[in-house]
């Protein structure tokens, strides 16, 4: 009979052997490749993951940077110290994010440029704070309205450089986030085709042995007579195989079940919300086969067999996300390849708001019982394996029981659970700190009373009923604050506590859980911060009113001394005309020249104080605004000139002027000084007889006046403009000072408050002025009547009191 079955028997052994290493070899190529291509779509994910770090980054820069211009200026107003200090920590925080931009982009050129670029907008920005803190440490002064303007030109760039950088991540992002889409799509069609050729390889498999087993019952049925008796005890040997196995089935499930029960705690990891592993216990690295380090920070599906539907993982995702518990068995793959069965729950933490925080996974090895359920009976050979095991898997429960017990004993977070009558069935220890007690035995309706639960207003006990655990036991999740105060806490606390249902398997609720945070220093800087911007917003109308004080008083002051300079004037002014008419004849020429001096300066001193008086009386007068047309005021302003136009060549270009809401008394005056001093500073270009001055170096040119306006920003911006002599743009800071004068008194008559008057009726109406200037090639004001959009202009330029 052996004789007879060799033949066959090697015929088959050589085909299975040919068959397997095809197999092996299909395998591992469809394996190797796969694994190929998750790496590549793991890389592209690293850089997605590191292109959201850069932006991250880069946010976190620019909102540091205005923290500290900021804290810059609120101390440089107020001269507060907490907003020093608070000035001089995020600042140091500004270079620590410098640095990380500078190894997160160490990769692309492109952006260590941009950061080149960078680096010194944000040193200067830094440089112009400590400036204003400098300058209100030593001098007390607060900022002007130019500095700010320079910070604000230092923060816009800044903002610029880190949006074109964003705008280059951005960019990245998009193209990586594709290629790893790309990525995945591959690998899930390489998975696909691995499935069908191993597929087509069963199905040869089976042709083949079917084949085989065809061939060889037509040897049997030859030989049948002859091994008659044999088949006889193969039968008898079959049954009694069976029932044996039978036998050791039953004795595996049994201690599967054994096992499963005191190893239901021994296998743990934790997850945050994206599925990325935070910790893992050596349990779990022994049975994945990966060590901690290669664990921590990878997404969940490494450990991804491909075993399971797509809307398996659905139903948990789903289930988890909605801070339900799920419970269910998973097939997973070690890192050697090898398959293993864990039975696993996953519990979500939720955060003050409802939402899971993290995800904690506690599974079970059944991997011995899943072979034993599918029928393997080889498994039952270590039967006397797994009872040696039994020791120490009880030991290892024990191990695990302990470390989950230390991380209940470890949060922060107070953490309470009861059942459905209420009783406490949970209290960890940061529970009993923060409310000052342990679990009792009472009744829900006593809870607050006992532990000194109040409202808001720590006057009104919070009722029973609306705890957020009492409600989680009804199945409602909620979140609240509470103030707590008892026998064992003398000061009170205040905390915000966040309840959910606990639900068995079948989904029904079996009780509530509540998780609770000692919030009261939280509530303590709220309500100094609160304090502070009382006190704060008191200062600055203290400021406010200190200042419009001042004002007034220096508006009074200088009205009456001009006033009462105006009767010594008359007497010096009369007095000399009375010793010019009486004596003048028996003075000799050097005293007659003497008295024509004295004469002309009291003339001139009279007309400076109506012009102090005129300035005095502006800062005084209450505006009327009304809708005024502008152009009628320049008209008439242009007839009451019309003397000093006399025997001169002038071309006057007036533009449609809009209608504005203005006082028309006090802007009727700005035209006036205005277009006064563009007909004297104009003076020089033509002669009366067409000719040009004699002795002048400027230019033969007509006299041009131009009274125009433009809009910037919805805002009328207008303007005067001359082709005069000019000025310096070097002294256009003095333009609008009082007594200050470009121009000699022999040059140019004048007594230097014109443009000072012209300069506090346009503030009175809330608006700015500034000039241009050339030498020998005129000047132009500009002016608004109202608060508007900052007006920028491509040339020199410059406001009162400052270059633009």
């Amino acid at each position: 009979m052996k004789t007879a079955e060799a033949p066959i028997e090697a015929a088959l052994r050589q085909r299975v052997t040919v068959g397997f290493v095809v197999a092996v070899l299909l395998t591992g190529f469809m394996g190797l490749l796969a694994w190929r291509t998750k790496q590549v779509a793991s890389n592209e994910s690293d850089l997605v993951a590191h292109t959201y770090s850069v932006i991250g980054t880069l946010e976190a820069t620019f909102q540091h940077l205005m923290e500290v211009e900021n804290s810059a200026r609120a101390f440089a107003l107020t001269g507060m110290e907490p907003l020093l200090a608070h000035y001089k920590d995020v600042r140091a925080t500004v270079a620590q994010d410098q640095e990380k931009l500078l190894h997160l982009t160490a990769d692309n050129p492109d952006q260590q440029r941009r950061l080149n670029v960078l680096e010194p907008q944000v040193r200067g920005a830094l440089q112009f704070a400590e400036s204003i803190v400098v300058k209100r440490s030593q001098m007390h002064a607060a900022p002007s309205a130019n500095e700010v303007l320079e910070a604000e030109k230092l923060t816009d760039a800044v903002r610029a450089t880190i949006q074109e950088m964003k705008a280059e991540e951005t960019h990245l992002l998009s193209q990586r986030t594709q290629k790893a889409s790309a990525g995945r799509r591959l690998t899930s069609f390489i998975m696909v085709v691995g499935m069908l050729v191993g597929t087509g390889l069963l199905a040869l498999a089976r042709l083949a042995v079917n084949r085989e087993i065809d061939i060889g019952a037509q040897a049997r049925a030859q030989i049948s007579i002859l091994n008659a008796e044999l088949e006889q005890r193969v039968e008898q040997r079959t049954a009694a195989l069976q029932a044996e196995i039978t036998e050791r089935k039953a004795a595996l499930r049994e201690l599967a079940d054994q096992k499963f029960a005191l190893d239901q705690h021994a296998i743990v990891a934790v997850t945050d919300v994206q599925g990325t592993i935070t910790y893992v216990n050596d349990r779990f690295c022994t049975i994945s086969q990966y060590s901690t380090d290669e664990l921590i920070g990878q997404n969940h599906r490494i450990l991804n067999s491909g075993h399971h539907p797509k809307e398996f993982f659905q139903k948990m995702y789903h289930s988890i996300a909605n801070g339900q518990v799920w419970h269910g068995e998973i097939k997973n793959r070690a890192k050697d390849g090898s398959i293993y069965w864990v039975d696993a729950t996953i519990v979500p933490t939720l955060s003050t708001e409802g939402k899971p925080r993290q995800y904690v996974a506690i599974r079970t090895d059944i991997t011995e019982r899943k072979l034993a359920e599918e029928g393997l009976a080889g498994q039952a050979l270590e039967l006397l394996t797994q009872a040696e095991e039994l020791a120490s898997s009880r030991q290892a429960l024990e191990t695990q029981t302990l470390m989950l017990q230390s991380v209940l004993n470890s949060m922060a977070e107070g953490l309470v659970a009861a059942d459905e009558q209420g009783k406490f069935v949970l209290w960890n220890p940061a529970a009993e700190k923060i409310l000052g007690m342990g679990a009792a035995e009472l009744a829900v309706q006593e809870w607050s009373e006992h532990y000194g639960l109040f409202r808001s207003d720590k006057v009104t006990p919070f009722p029973t009923d609306q705890l957020p655990l009492a409600r989680a036991i009804h199945g409602e999740v909620t979140t609240t604050e509470m103030f707590v105060r008892n026998r064992e806490l003398a000061e009170g606390a205040w905390i915000e506590a966040s309840g959910g249902p606990r639900k068995n398997k079948e989904g029904l609720v079996c009780g509530g859980v509540v998780a609770f945070r000692d919030i009261t220093q939280r509530k303590v800087d709220e309500q100094e911060i609160q304090e502070l911007n009382e006190k704060l917003e008191q200062r600055v109308a203290e400021r406010t009113i200190q200042l419009e004080t001042a004002n007034k008083e220096l508006e009074a002051f200088s009205y009456s001394v001009s006033h009462d300079l105006r009767a010594p004037l008359r007497h010096i002014s009369g007095f000399s005309k009375l010793l010019r008419e009486e004596f003048g004849s028996t003075l000799d020429p050097h005293a007659q020249h003497y008295l024509e001096r004295i004469q002309t300066g009291t003339q001139e001193m009279g007309l400076l104080v109506d012009e102090l008086l005129n300035l005095a009386r502006v800062g005084r007068q209450a505006l009327n605004r009304q809708p005024t047309r502008l152009n009628s005021i320049v008209a008439e302003v242009v007839t009451i000139l019309q003397p000093e136009i006399e025997g001169r060549n002038v071309e006057w270009v007036i533009a449609d002027l809009p209608v504005v809401d203005c006082d028309p008394v006090l802007v009727k005056q700005i035209f006036q000084n205005l277009l006064a001093n563009a007909l004297k500073f104009t003076r020089p270009r033509v002669g009366t007889d067409g000719s040009a001055p004699v002795g002048t170096t400027a230019p033969f040119l007509q006299t041009v006046i131009e009274v125009g306006y433009t809009d910037e920003g919805g805002q009328p911006v207008l303007i005067v403009r001359d082709n005069g002599v000019g000025f310096n743009m070097k002294y256009v800071d003095k333009l609008f000072g009082v007594f200050q004068r470009l121009h000699r008194t022999e040059e140019f008559e004048g007594t230097g408050i014109g443009l000072a008057t012209v300069q506090r009726i346009v503030h009175k109406h809330g608006g700015r002025v500034w000039a241009e200037g050339e030498l020998d090639k005129g000047a132009a004001f500009y002016f608004t009547l109202s608060v508007g959009k900052q007006v920028q202009w491509k040339s020199n330029g410059a406001t009162a009191g400052g270059r633009l």
